[in-house]
């Protein structure tokens, strides 16, 4: 290939390194996440390995394992970095990999089976690395299936290098034979390397971005949806066919400030948040529109339909008691349902007239269309 196998050795240790210090300018903004520095560890271990590679090409096989065992090491450290960046725990067991590699290694000392080895080994981590990225591929970042590929890229040039010390031992008279397959395996590394900081780095920068945008969509006590992402819902919805909108109101908040303090307000708007949520579950959405108000959007359901899931909610809060400073406090909601109109302004202007009517009947009450919410309706 005409290339310089030390000057691509060189290249990949300078950008580990150059990598590393990124992560680690990262890590300084957000100390808890841990990962950058699994990360960082994971280039380190891979650079010395990468240098005693460079500095001894001629080693015993009894030596020759330290450099290889480093490389299983490294992966082993990007394995942990990719599950703790998901967010799922460190599999600690993987680690064992390390000296179990080496026993095996001593035990065959031969130079082309101890290179297959170690290289079937990385195979086989460079691929559950990838796994570990592809298996949130849900988010549909762009990022993430860049690192998808580039591990791929690189478990496959392991795989060669693997299959070069079964079927071509000939060609592997040391524990790193200099030829032209090394050649191409540092190229490939390089990119990887290149790429999967990049990636890397984009993929984090990708998923923050996008907390941020679903922060600004949510109401910070309770989680759920704020009114600027309710009225951006709804107008999504309304060309979907059957719609319901229920606006939901707590009873007598005022009242429970007043008597209970503002702690006990915001305990009571958190259990009524998780009332309503837990009884629309996966058929709709639920937002806090306003101090007390509540909304619920209830796609692709009918009239009867919208009644009985408000009901449900209905239900679900007046079931509900919230503790606090030694008392149990009880909760009522009203609620005022509204189904199929053509904008969003009908459709808050139908249900608030029924919340309306709702709280002047007494409260603790569903109605739509100028009636009561019977019992009958959660048959329907």
């Amino acid at each position: 290939m005409g290339l310089d196998i030390s000057t691509l050795f060189v290249a990949n240790i300078f950008v580990l390194a150059i990598s590393s210090i990124a992560y680690i300018s990262v890590f300084a903004r957000s100390r808890t996440d841990r990962y950058w520095l699994y990360w960082v560890a994971a280039n380190l271990v891979l650079a010395a390995s990468l240098a005693i590679y460079l500095g001894w090409p001629e080693l015993p096989v009894h030596i020759g394992i330290i450099p290889d065992a480093l490389l299983v090491l490294g992966f082993c450290l990007r394995h942990a970095a990719a599950r703790l960046f998901a967010g799922r725990p460190i599999n600690k067991a993987l680690f064992a990999l390390v000296p179990l590699f080496m026993a095996a290694a001593a035990a065959v000392n031969h130079h082309s089976i101890g290179y297959a080895l170690v290289n079937a080994v990385l195979v086989g981590l460079a691929v559950m690395v990838a796994w570990e990225f592809w298996r949130d591929r849900q988010d549909g970042l762009f990022s993430r299936f860049g690192l998808v590929g580039v591990y791929l890229l690189m478990a496959s040039s392991f795989a060669a290098r693997a299959g070069q010390g079964v079927w071509a031992a000939d060609q592997v008279q040391s524990y790193i034979p200099y030829d032209v397959m090394l050649e191409s395996h540092l190229l490939v590394a390089l990119i990887h390397v290149i790429a999967g900081s990049l990636f890397v780095l984009s993929l984090a920068s990708e998923r923050s971005a996008d907390a941020l945008r679903e922060a600004a969509r949510r109401d910070p006590l309770t989680g759920l949806f704020n009114r600027r992402a309710f009225e951006s819902l709804l107008g999504q919805y309304l060309d979907r066919g059957d719609i319901g909108l229920a606006l939901v109101d707590v009873d007598h908040f005022k009242t429970i400030n007043d008597r209970h303090g503002h702690a006990a307000g915001d305990l009571v708007l958190k259990a009524v948040s998780e009332r309503l949520a837990e009884a629309v579950g996966s058929n709709g959405h639920v937002a806090r529109i306003g101090g007390e108000e509540f909304a619920l959007i209830l796609p692709l359901v009918h009239a009867d339909g919208a009644r009985a899931a408000a009901e449900r909610a209905r239900r679900a809060v007046e079931a509900c008691r919230v503790r606090h400073g030694g008392q149990d406090i009880g909760v009522t909601v009203s609620i005022g349902v509204a189904h199929a109109r053509a904008s969003a302004d009908d459709f808050l202007e139908s249900a608030d007239r029924a919340l309306y009517s709702a709280k002047a009947g007494g409260r603790n009450i569903c109605m739509m269309d100028g009636d009561p919410v019977r019992l009958a309706a959660l048959a329907s």
